[in-house]
């Protein structure tokens, strides 16, 4: 997770940094919004790269603000880490712009491919936006970037049968020569034999043993398949520390608990009073989404715990318990966890969870919803957003906005009932 430093939440540097519509927003108004903007873009300020988005956050506000990209390919070209993840998400960002009809990110992301110093980097923006299929970005470029390297360094960067490699294969014979060459690549025996899909055939004790033997996949759906039985000794392997991991955690054993149902939370109680925090994580899972009202308090700790603690991931469930649960007075810990919150994918169940609590208060930030970064909160938020002009106007962006696929028909739902409200 990125300890990167993070401006505060009421500033429109940590608003933009934590990707919400608010900073979108601002940043249009700000004399500082373009400088913010940049800085965004260059210095990836994701909590978590492998599950938050960004993209299509940043790209939107460039092509809002009409910003030039002198700025953004500037500070490209300056930058000389060995990291290409630094770059990644600046170049995405590029790939994305031509979409919105952005044609002068294309000789920006043409010279970084060829020149740049992460030059794979921007041959995998492309192939993963599809921004390679536009024409002003497709063609010559290939010639251009296999003219600049050697074999070898294409090779380094030729990542299997992918796009933009494979199309050129058909026009570049060094390209064709190295995915040849994996593909004559013998594979490898399974130093294992294969492990069933399920495990539903075994009986217990067989099963019991492949949880008793050695860690990986056969254990985890060993684990899964005793849980979906209904099998209660499921709670005391739970229990059990040596089936865990470096990171105390036993793989597997979240899903089986959860195939348990009501029946484990006798035991989640008793693990909510202890000391481990294995179980404390575990009970939080299990009584956010089968515990009963009384459990509300214990939910609410949990929820203020991770937040002041920065485990973000760990408000997830608690906050989606408390709007099960309806639990009003979590009310403002919710509203804090929102605002503050670093890990941008939290905000979709702290949105949930608000929506149980308080749904006035769920309503108020789903204006600010429809511009986040995530489009799991957009999609919430079109489907309770006000019927008023601008929301309206917001919607029929998001309709139409080939960044935003995922959004697309919640946008198109909400407008079908206003017109028909």
């Amino acid at each position: 997770m990125s300890d990167f430093s993070y401006a505060g939440p009421a500033t429109l540097r940590g608003q933009l940094q934590r990707g919400r519509g608010l900073g979108a927003r601002r940043a249009q108004m700000a004399s500082d919004g373009a400088d913010l903007v940049y800085e965004c873009v260059i210095s990836d300020s994701r909590w978590d790269r492998w599950t938050e988005s960004r993209d299509s956050y940043l790209a939107r506000s460039i092509h809002r603000m009409d910003l030039p990209l002198a700025e953004v390919e500037s500070r490209l070209m300056a930058h000389d880490g060995d990291d290409p993840e630094e770059v990644e998400l600046a170049l995405q960002v590029l790939a994305l712009l031509p979409f919105l009809g952005r044609t002068d990110a294309v000789p920006v992301l043409r010279r970084y491919a060829v020149d740049g110093r992460h030059w794979p980097a921007a041959l995998d923006a492309l192939g993963w936006t599809g921004a390679w299929k536009i024409p002003e970005v497709r063609e010559g470029i290939g010639a251009e970037v296999v003219a600049r390297r050697g074999d070898a360094e294409l090779a380094a960067a030729v990542d299997g049968d992918r796009e933009p490699w494979s199309s050129w294969a058909r026009t570049q014979p060094q390209i064709r020569r190295i995915l040849d060459g994996y593909a004559a690549r013998p594979t490898p025996p399974p130093v294992l034999p294969p492990v069933p899909d399920s495990y539903a055939g075994l009986s217990t004790a067989d099963l019991a043993a492949r949880i008793g033997g050695a860690a990986g996949r056969p254990r985890r759906l060993a684990l899964q398949e005793m849980g979906r039985r209904g099998d209660p000794t499921v709670l005391d392997l739970a229990e059990d520390a040596s089936l865990r991991n470096a990171a105390g955690w036993t793989p597997g054993i979240a899903e089986a608990l959860r195939h348990l149902g009501t029946t484990a939370v006798g035991r989640a109680r008793t693990w909510a009073g202890g000391s481990d925090p294995t179980l404390h994580r575990l009970a939080v899972g299990i009584l956010a989404e089968v515990g009963e009202r009384d459990d509300g308090p214990y939910l609410l700790h949990a929820l203020t715990t991770a937040a002041a603690a920065g485990d973000w991931c760990a408000t997830e469930p608690a906050a989606g318990g408390l709007g099960r649960l309806r639990m009003t007075g979590a009310t403002d810990a919710l509203v804090h966890v929102r605002e503050t919150t670093v890990h941008s994918s939290a905000r979709e169940a702290v949105h949930q969870g608000l929506r149980g609590c308080a749904p006035g208060v769920a309503d108020g930030y789903s204006v600010e919803g429809l511009d986040d970064c995530e489009p799991g909160v957009q999609q919430a938020a079109s489907a309770v957003a006000p019927d008023t002009p601008q929301v309206r106007a917001r919607l029929r962006e998001l309709h139409d906005d080939p960044l935003a696929p995922e959004v697309r028909d919640a946008a198109g739902r909400r407008l079908t009932q206003f017109a028909g409200a």
